[in-house]
């Protein structure tokens, strides 16, 4: 499989980089470096060194070649700074995402697979059995930028092959 991700560079894109090459999978990143670090990424890899918002950049990447699936994991991810800085992490969370699987759709790449974080949750009503139809109430704007792009994507469920992923504890 033909794989573009986002964010290999950091902490989580770059452990899915590491399994997807064992497997046997071919992958390409998109990282602009902003918090992720280039000695994370293994040196046969194609890095696409720019923003997911920069959308002429984003569309020849796509159309470059035939991707299977688009992995998004490209996001900012510190709590207290999206509490200091929301509209840092709205602009970038949600805006850029939105913006980058608008890209994909109209470039004909439709299976994403989107990081999202359990802070989507907020503080659940059943701490001890959390399922997938629990109400998102997020009590910072960091689960709230991800909340939003999860209902993007939901809502054009007929443009998307789409799966979520909410982490509690990555590591």
């Amino acid at each position: 499989m033909k794989i573009l991700l986002t964010g290999g560079a950091g902490y989580i894109g770059s452990h899915v980089v590491l399994s997807l090459l064992d497997q046997n999978h071919k992958v390409s990143i998109i990282d602009d470096f902003s918090t992720g670090r280039r000695e994370l990424i293994p040196k046969n890899i194609e890095i696409f060194e720019c923003n997911i918002n920069e959308d002429e950049k984003v569309k020849k990447i796509i159309q470059s070649s035939k991707f299977d699936l688009l992995m998004h994991f490209a996001g900012f991810i510190k709590v207290e700074e999206s509490v200091s800085n929301p509209e840092k992490y709205f602009k970038n969370n949600t805006d850029n995402a939105i913006k980058l699987f608008k890209t994909c759709h109209e470039n004909n790449l439709k299976n994403i697979i989107f990081s999202s974080t359990a802070a989507a949750y907020g503080n659940p009503l059943n701490n001890d059995s959390i399922t997938e139809e629990e109400t998102l109430s997020p009590l910072n704007p960091y689960g709230e930028s991800k909340v939003k792009t999860e209902e993007y994507l939901l809502n054009n469920k007929d443009k998307f092959n789409s799966i979520i992923l909410r982490y509690f504890n990555v590591a």
